[in-house]
This record gives structure tokens, sequence and C-alpha cells, in this order.
């Protein structure tokens, strides 16, 4: 029996918020300035909705 893998996949947000370069500041500083704390982008997807519907 094989053991079971315990390490987490890589989060597609990670992607663009856990970056060290110029990008992830960016997008991290967008983000803490709408208001969402530092806590929020450690481990956590980020999940954004979007309604294009009218009403």
């Amino acid at each position: 029996m094989e053991p079971m893998n315990t390490s987490r996949p890589k989060l597609r947000s990670a992607e663009w918020f856990g970056t060290v370069d110029k990008n992830g500041f960016m997008y991290r500083s967008w983000m803490k300035n709408q208001g969402i704390p530092e806590h929020e982008f450690q481990g956590k997807p980020i999940i954004g909705i979007c309604n294009t519907g009218r009403s």
C-alpha cells in the first residue's frame, strides 16, 4: 500500500498573489486597497465572482 500524498496542490491564485515579482506586488496591493487583510493571501484560494447580467 502506497502512502497518501499529504502535500497540497498549488493554488492558481498563488501564481498571481504568491509571487515576489512586480506583478505579485501589484495584485496584492490592489487587493489590500480593497480592504482584504494580509492573512487572507496565505494558503487560501482567492475567488472572484462577476455578474454581467442586467437587472
